[in-house]
């Protein structure tokens, strides 16, 4: 059983809701621009109890690289509980490691073979399609990824390229269950 370490969460939950607040005050003559959070360290602190009860919060940020936070059967509750609470949910920052390194501590290993992290870009970005969330990747680099340090990059055009690329095209057909369409530009 892993154990979650979500930090202070009401502090946490307090910082996040005041910064909404004021933002909504200053934002007053356009209530139409949603306010969302940054995002925790991982799935349970990226969704705590007061964020879904916060009126000024419309989206919550979720920040995983944990395995076990892109199940599908895990992010669907948190799916559940944001439409009862009229909020909205985006993973606002996920990746696949490039090396052996469990993926939550991608820091050091050796590469992983290319045709498993393909596995775990398609599979990954799939569980979170499937539980309606949409999503961001961390982070695509305009050029080949140099692999350093916590290695989650994909480089337009660099080996892993197309699975991201064939995730994302996969991402827009799939059903989302939170409509962003007024928001849009």
């Amino acid at each position: 059983m892993q154990v979650v370490d979500k930090g202070n969460p009401s502090a946490l939950t307090a910082w996040q809701c005041e910064m909404a607040t004021t933002i909504k005050d200053n934002m007053a003559h356009n209530p139409a621009i949603l306010v969302s959070t940054g995002g925790g360290a991982y799935l349970d602190n990226s969704l705590l109890d007061g964020y879904f009860t916060c009126d000024a919060l419309d989206v919550l940020a979720i920040h995983a690289y944990g395995v076990a936070d892109f199940a599908t059967e895990k992010l669907t509750p948190y799916v559940d509980r944001a439409l009862a609470a009229g909020k909205k949910l985006v993973m606002q920052e996920w990746g696949a490691c490039y090396t052996t390194a469990e993926n939550h501590a991608c820091n050091g290993g050796t590469p992983l073979n290319v045709d498993t992290r393909d596995t775990n870009i398609r599979s990954w970005a799939s569980s979170i399609d499937a539980a309606g969330i949409p999503w961001f990747y961390w982070q695509i680099l305009p050029n080949d990824d140099p692999h350093q340090g916590w290695d989650y990059e994909v480089g337009v055009g660099d080996v892993n390229w197309e699975s991201l690329k064939s995730a994302g095209l996969a991402a827009g057909r799939a059903e989302a269950r939170f409509d962003f369409d007024a928001f849009l530009l």
